[in-house]
């Protein structure tokens, strides 16, 4: 991680910590669990290199503290989801290949400080994120007669964001969140060896990117401690091209294998969907 990156986080951070009363009293002391599904369509591109697009379905889960302890932190969040689904790609290069394998798996820990207003909560909050996605083309062949390979995609970054909930009759709330995420690194694994057994893979390091979020949150409480969430989202990845790579590759005209370096392109992913969340 760059050094500016280290500057960022610790900037936005103190922002974060110092700005709320320290002597502050917990109010409410509560906890809640969240599960639930989700679906989405999920777009990655190589702009002038490939696409992939496809829908994923999935789980999430969370836990929730709130004024457990007095202080800043207020809150507290740790959230996790799985998903899964095929994607087709498309490639003027090097052809089409329908019906990829694809799945994703992220885990979040947040902190925030709940703002209470008559009716409604207003929660600046930042934290860590980890996030893995594999596709999984291996001894596929595409339209030209090319041949696929299994990727993986990890990222590590800082999200920064507000999240916010307002109170409305018989039981119905709405809300939700704004975020933007900071990237600290990333690794793009590509398995070039099961082109051929004497390939080596291909692993970069991406330093540069940002990622969005935004949803909104429509819940009606149907008892005390019984909440169904209904909550419409989009998530937007932009990275920059990545560091350079080196990886053996078998030659055929040579008979050997050569060193070759690689890089991973720039690229963007967009998810748009929604989940329902059942919150108790």
């Amino acid at each position: 991680m760059s050094r500016d990156t280290w500057k960022k986080i610790v900037f936005f951070c103190s922002l974060f910590f110092f700005s709320f009363d320290l002597e502050a009293e917990p109010r409410l002391h509560e906890r809640h669990w969240e599960i639930g599904p989700e679906v989405y369509r999920a777009a990655y591109e190589e702009p002038g290199v490939m696409k992939e697009d496809g829908v994923m379905y999935g789980l999430s889960g969370a836990v929730e503290f709130h004024d457990m302890i007095p202080g800043p932190v207020t809150m507290l969040r740790v959230e996790a989801a799985y998903t899964w689904g095929e994607q087709d790609y498309t490639s003027g290069l090097t052809g089409d290949i329908d019906d990829i394998e694809a799945s994703v798996f992220e885990v979040r820990g947040l902190i925030g400080h709940d703002i209470q207003f008559s009716d409604a909560v207003l929660t600046p909050y930042t934290g860590f994120g980890y996030r893995r996605k594999k596709d999984h083309a291996g001894g596929r062949v595409s339209t030209t007669g090319a041949l696929g390979y299994d990727r993986e995609s990890s990222y590590s970054y800082c999200p920064f964001g507000i999240a916010l909930t307002a109170d409305l009759e018989k039981g119905w709330s709405i809300g939700g969140t704004l975020e933007y995420d900071l990237f600290l690194d990333g690794t793009q694994k590509s398995y070039f060896s099961e082109l051929h057994p004497l390939n080596s893979d291909l692993v970069n390091d991406q330093n540069e990117g940002y990622g969005l979020r935004a949803s909104l949150k429509i819940a009606k409480e149907l008892d005390e401690s019984f909440m169904v969430v209904i909550e419409p989202f989009l998530r937007y990845w932009d990275i920059e091209r990545s560091e350079p790579g080196v990886y053996d590759e078998y030659n055929a005209f040579l008979g050997r294998v050569v060193e070759k370096t690689g890089y991973e392109p720039e690229n963007s992913s967009t998810e748009y969907g929604m989940k329902i969340v059942f919150r108790f």
